[in-house]
């Protein structure tokens, strides 16, 4: 940070400097001695007490900080040091909008201070001040134009302001200030692929096109060229030229689905369909989506998808299963039953035990779903018959009937299971599991089918006993608290998730460290189901603060991705921060917070109206009906004394722990590095949270 000794004697001024350099290297114990020494004979001097305050906020005594920052104001306005350190005090609790006035008036006073301005450009990208941040870039350009970062960060904000043609202009102007003859590095390569996204953003493909080809030899990721590249041959429509591109792609890796995107899209003829990959959900294929009996030379169309993936069966894609899985999706009637032959036949005697999940997309559609069944059901005939499932072309050899006829059955599971048969769906699974009592996925496969039948307990028992014969498998772990939850036998649920997390410590808050929001959702819905609306509100509130974080860990990047030269990462970052709360599991954790706010109100609306019956009633009742209605009053607040005896007894139970911690530190029995000390939670059960106005909070 900026150094400055305002009306400081010679002695004092080098003690001043080694105030700042103990803070940078956090000895703060010995800055704060310096800074005792100087305010010893110069107790007014407003910088020495601003560091103070900054050395003190670094220690944890944060009200004695913003004492000292605020008095060294008072006595030096016009200092840029006190105003940058009061920044750097709001920074550092996240008040980021005082922050940046602070930068600001700091800026006034020396507006070619670097390091505030550093400062200032993280916070206003951290805060969406995009026009400041572009602003602020344009300065730290003019002051240090030989900085290369300087440049692309100025690009950078032109970028995120939506002026592409000054951000590409910008990154001309930077190479153009290079001498001699350039040699392809990453960094170099990256500017270059970041300056065609920006020529791609503009809405110029075929200038975006041109740039790749001119630019070729400098770019070292050939792979991202060639996405490129084939991407914006689709939309100029040169689609010969684009399922070239995309077939060489496919000999790197023919599973890659952005590939097959590609190459369907130019066999198609149609750009439209062509969606890159930008959400945390896939876009699906056009051969899962288009229908091809409603397409302009939809025969012809369809004919060509199933002569490519015909011939890359036996090419590139002989290793692949998308070749035979792909025309699934886009065949019908007779053709369909062939494919579908092929490849349940192959994936059987294979014994893969995801085909269920693979074949999901097909059952959108009755008469492929009527096809599967009778497929199905042959099978099952046959090899119950002893036979094996003949595979027609001898490519591989048949497996043992009884294993097949496993597999088969778990199939048939699913397929009665997804059709809603859950009574047959049952007596196949049950089948599996007296054959092979010791496999995992069948008791998963039957607590699944059991939860949909609405037997949510012997869902969770099933799952359990899935669990218990694999111990050391987390995923099964998972699933039985998961369902353990959806039956609201939430202490069961704490029980068994506690077993993966760390041994030393509370569980509940190993999970919040592991940001762990399925748990946190599932059992905040319990909570909520169960009418303890403090308990789900807490579970709720930490989804949202796990999302807080996540938008405040983006800080750090702001400066590593530019000195990286990661700049279409970055890019994705901050767009991806900008949308976060429009995640699932945020939206999924405000809703069960706004039903637990609405309960909370309308629990509240119906005391109020229930004691105003009571008062009319009591107007108008004998002696012996108002002896009834306390005895019934009494019962209910003895069952409201015994939840919150309840709660007591865990706070009781949680303060154990944290004692046992103490004492094990105490003993030093705890680890050497036991990390940072977490806050002490002053609202374990959510009653702060229940108590605040509901429908307000809603």
């Amino acid at each position: 940070m900026a150094v400055a000794s305002k009306q400081l004697p010679a002695k004092e001024s080098a003690l001043f400097r080694s105030i700042v350099k103990c803070y940078e290297i956090k000895q703060y114990k010995k800055g704060l001695k310096a800074a005792d020494a100087i305010l010893k004979k110069h107790p007014e001097h407003g910088e020495t007490l601003a560091m103070k305050g900054l050395t003190l906020n670094c220690m944890g005594r944060k009200e004695e900080a913003y004492d000292f920052v605020k008095s060294g104001l008072r006595h030096d306005l016009r200092s840029h040091v006190c105003w940058h350190v009061f920044g750097l005090l709001y920074r550092s609790d996240r008040n980021y909008n005082e922050a940046i006035k602070c930068y600001r008036n700091a800026i006034r006073i020396d507006p070619e201070n670097l390091q505030i301005l550093r400062d200032l450009y993280l916070l206003q990208v951290q805060m969406r001040d995009l026009k400041g941040f572009a602003e602020t870039r344009r300065t730290m350009l003019t002051l240090k134009p030989n900085n290369r970062n300087n440049w692309i960060g100025f690009a950078i904000a032109h970028h995120l302001v939506g002026n592409y043609q000054m951000a590409i202009d910008i990154i001309e102007k930077y190479f153009s200030t290079l001498e001699g003859e350039r040699v392809s590095n990453y960094e170099d390569s990256e500017i270059y692929l970041y300056q065609n996204q920006l020529i791609e953003e503009s809405g110029d493909a075929e200038k975006a096109l041109a740039h790749l080809e001119e630019n070729k030899s400098q770019i070292t990721d050939t792979l991202a060229w060639r996405q490129k590249k084939g991407q914006f041959l689709l939309q100029l429509e040169r689609y010969d030229e684009a399922h070239e591109v995309f077939e060489e792609l496919l000999e790197i890796n023919f599973d890659n689905e952005e590939f097959q995107r590609g190459v369907q899209c130019a066999i198609l003829k149609r750009k439209d369909l062509f969606v890159a990959k930008s959400g945390p959900k896939k876009a699906p294929l056009p051969s899962e989506t288009i229908d091809f009996t409603k397409e302009k030379n939809g025969a012809e169309i369809e004919k060509a998808l199933v002569d490519f993936y015909a011939e890359k069966k036996t090419t590139i894609g002989a290793t692949s299963l998308i070749s035979l899985r792909f025309p699934l999706d886009f065949t019908r009637g007779v053709e369909f039953k062939t494919y579908a032959d092929v490849y349940l036949k192959r994936q059987l005697n294979k014994n893969v035990p995801s085909l269920g999940s693979d074949l999901k997309p097909l059952y959108a559609d009755k008469d492929k779903v009527k096809t599967l069944e009778e497929l199905i059901l042959r099978y099952l005939k046959t090899l119950e018959a002893k036979k094996p499932l003949d595979m027609g072309d001898n490519s591989m050899a048949a497996n043992d009937t009884e294993q097949v006829l496993l597999w088969t059955n778990y199939l048939a599971a699913q397929h009665f299971d997804r059709l809603g048969n859950h009574t047959k769906a049952i007596e196949y699974i049950e089948k599996c599991i007296k054959q092979e009592p010791t496999l995992l996925d069948f008791f998963q496969r039957k607590a699944r089918i059991l939860k949909h039948m609405g037997d949510l307990n012997k869902a969770a028992d099933v799952m359990v006993e899935g669990r218990k014969l694999d111990l050391a498998d987390r995923y099964i772990n998972n699933k039985a608290t998961e369902y353990l939850l959806h039956a609201d036998r939430v202490e069961e649920a704490d029980a068994t998730i506690a077993l993966f997390t760390r041994h030393e410590g509370d569980p509940q808050q190993n999970l919040y460290d592991m940001q762990c929001m399925w748990y946190e959702i599932e059992c905040g819905k319990s909570q909520l189901r169960q009418k303890k609306y403090g308990l789900a509100l807490k579970r709720f509130f930490a989804v949202e603060k796990h999302f807080n974080d996540f938008v405040e860990d983006q800080f750090d990047f702001h400066t590593y991705c530019i000195r990286k030269m990661t700049l279409r990462a970055y890019i994705q970052m901050l767009r991806l921060c900008d949308e976060i709360y429009g995640r699932p599991f945020f939206v999924e954790a405000a809703h069960g917070a706004i039903a637990s706010y609405v309960a909370l109100a309308e629990k509240e609306a119906e005391k109020v109206e229930e004691e105003a019956k009571i008062a009319a009633a009591n107007a108008n009742m004998s002696a012996a009906e108002k002896k009834k209605a306390k005895r019934a009053l009494a019962k209910a607040r003895k069952a409201e004394f015994k939840r919150k005896e309840e709660e007591e007894l865990n706070a009781k139970l949680h303060k154990e722990v944290e004692d046992k911690e103490r004492e094990a530190t105490k003993n030093g029995k705890a680890k050497a590095n036991p990390g940072p000390t977490r806050p002490k939670d002053d609202d374990p059960f959510g009653e702060k949270l229940a108590a605040k106005p509901a429908l307000e909070e809603a």
